[in-house]
């Protein structure tokens, strides 16, 4: 898992490398129509064309009967009940493409998200990291060491949570660009990436020893260090801005994406 991600955060890194310091837009857009169309085309391989075309057909028959018959109850809801089976069939021929579509999406929406979706600390700005002890925390545990870089100050020493098993330290945005956390715990010693400043850039949320967490949480190579089973910053989220609309990345991208796969799926000859 850990090849994949780092494969996904070097090619969207890139991709939006290439704007430089261009509004989000700029790059989201284009990302977006493409994503749009490669699940048109992973849609059409992998659906029944025909029966989706062949249900569509009796669902319009169907309407129509319940416009012209709409006097009679006993065809109505003989209609009615052709309706709905049809829309059951539809749906299920949904599904199998849906299932192609939901991994890959899902891999490719966590790391877009890591660009779009959290704001680096801009100075002044504060945030809490945590570092998740995989066990209850003894009464006299030493706190980790951590270190920070130049992008960002420590404010507070760690406070410790002993039934949640964690440790906590508030940081605050000082500097512009990239950084590391570094930690050390008796000798276990473990890292964590940060982004502050005004930079476009690839920040993680949490960093964490699950093999499944990494699904959701794939900024960073999996911790392999004992006893510790995530470490997080609580970044601020991030908006699109566009004139007096203050948006989610998220809203952009599904309307540009249905938009341009609507759009075109006449284009491609396929049947949604």
């Amino acid at each position: 898992m850990d090849l994949v991600n780092s494969f996904l955060r070097a090619a969207i890194t890139g991709y939006v490398a290439l704007f430089g310091d261009a509004h989000p837009l700029v790059s989201l857009v284009p990302l977006s129509v493409a994503v749009g169309l490669l699940m048109l085309w992973v849609f059409k391989i992998t659906s029944d064309q025909k029966g989706i075309e062949r249900a569509k057909k009796k669902m319009q028959a169907y309407l129509l009967e319940l416009r012209l018959y709409g006097d009679d109850p006993s065809l109505i809801f003989k209609t009615q009940g052709n309706l709905i089976a049809s829309n059951m069939r539809y749906l299920g021929l949904m599904f199998k493409p849906a299932l192609f579509l939901t991994v890959p999406m899902v891999l490719l929406l966590v790391h877009m998200d890591a660009i779009y979706g959290i704001a680096p600390l801009r100075p002044g700005e504060t945030a809490i990291v945590t570092v998740q002890a995989a066990g209850r925390l003894a009464a006299t545990a030493a706190a980790p060491r951590m270190d920070a870089p130049d992008v960002v100050a420590i404010d507070t020493p760690a406070v410790r949570a002993f039934s949640e098993g964690q440790f906590s330290w508030r940081i605050r945005g000082v500097g512009n660009g990239e950084g590391v956390l570094q930690f050390d715990w008796d000798g276990r010693k473990w890292t964590k990436d940060i982004l502050a400043g005004d930079v476009v850039g690839y920040a993680s949320h949490m960093r964490t020893a699950s093999f499944w967490e990494t699904f959701l949480y794939a900024g960073e190579d999996r911790l392999d260090t004992q006893d510790i089973s995530w470490v997080s910053i609580s970044y601020p989220a991030a908006e699109i801005e566009t004139g007096s609309w203050h948006l989610h990345w998220l809203i952009w991208f599904l309307l540009i994406s249905i938009v341009a796969a609507y759009g075109l799926k006449g284009f491609f000859g396929v049947n949604v």
